[in-house]
């Protein structure tokens, strides 16, 4: 499927803030075989059994630490995470984003779980600020990335954060690596809270930041949903991972689809050969 797997209003959308959420992206049946691998891992560790969570016999992390070495504990290398990503529907979507063209795999060639223990007492807005893909001489979308529930996500609850918008600032024909973005935007007022030193505490009912810089509408949004759930995410998008305030660990995953036609473009700009 090709272009008419998205309305164009939702091209729209993910052209404007580089964010398309699409409710129920992956099959049921797909998140829920992945969810009970990752959970039968968990249950080795100790902290799932009987079919509820087991987390008060161990320490609790300190936000930024997640709790575990996923890597490690779980690994991404599992035929029940990448069916995930094979999806027709999340293929189609990702084939209309990038505009037909093959993607390159060689960077990123399969899915990683996403998953982080509760951390966190009192929700804090994070520093850690970037973006997965630089801005490139010929201004084309380097590709899109994949964020999907595998679990309920809660506000507060561990979901990634995303600046709505930032994909196109400092989007005019140059060279511009993700370490650089952090520099060049700190000069805007939107951006110095978020470049802050440490964490800042943020109250459940406080609304995210927003702003205007230059011409551009921006949106700090949490990544939250039911199972299944998606967001599509231009690569240029910063975003940042979050505390986990919630009672329940947070257990997503992501994907990043970068396109081939662009890789050597890509490449020049970090200096790779």
């Amino acid at each position: 499927m090709s272009q008419q797997a998205l309305t164009p209003e939702q091209h729209d959308e993910f052209s404007r803030r580089g964010v398309l959420r699409i409710e129920g992206l992956l099959s049921p049946a797909r998140v829920t075989t992945a969810r009970e691998f990752v959970l039968r891992r968990m249950q080795q560790f100790g902290l799932w059994e009987d079919g509820a969570w087991r987390l008060g016999d161990r320490p609790k992390p300190k936000y930024p630490d997640t709790g575990l070495k996923t890597s490690k504990v779980v690994g991404n290398k599992h035929q029940e995470l990448e069916a995930l990503v094979e999806e027709p529907a999340l293929r189609a979507a990702v084939d209309a984003l990038n505009g037909g063209r093959p993607f390159d795999r060689r960077m990123h060639p399969r899915p990683q779980l996403l998953f982080t223990l509760p951390n966190a007492d009192a929700w804090m807005l994070p520093t850690a600020w970037h973006a997965d893909a630089p801005r490139l001489p010929s201004r084309e979308r380097p590709g899109v990335q994949l964020f999907a529930c595998l679990d309920h996500i809660a506000p507060r609850g561990g979901g990634t954060l995303m600046i709505a918008g930032s994909h196109l600032l400092l989007d005019d024909g140059r060279h511009v690596r993700a370490r650089d973005l952090r520099r060049e935007l700190g000069r805007e007022a939107f951006f110095r809270p978020l470049w802050a030193a440490q964490p800042t505490r943020w109250e459940d009912d406080e609304a995210l930041p927003s702003g205007v810089v230059g011409n551009v509408a921006l949106q700090v949004m949490e990544l939250t949903g039911a199972p299944g759930d998606g967001y599509l995410v231009d690569l240029r998008t910063l975003h940042s991972g979050a505390p986990n305030a919630a009672d329940r660990p947070r257990m997503m995953i992501t994907d990043r689809f970068i396109r081939a036609d662009l890789a050597e473009e890509i490449a020049a700009t970090y200096g790779w050969t």
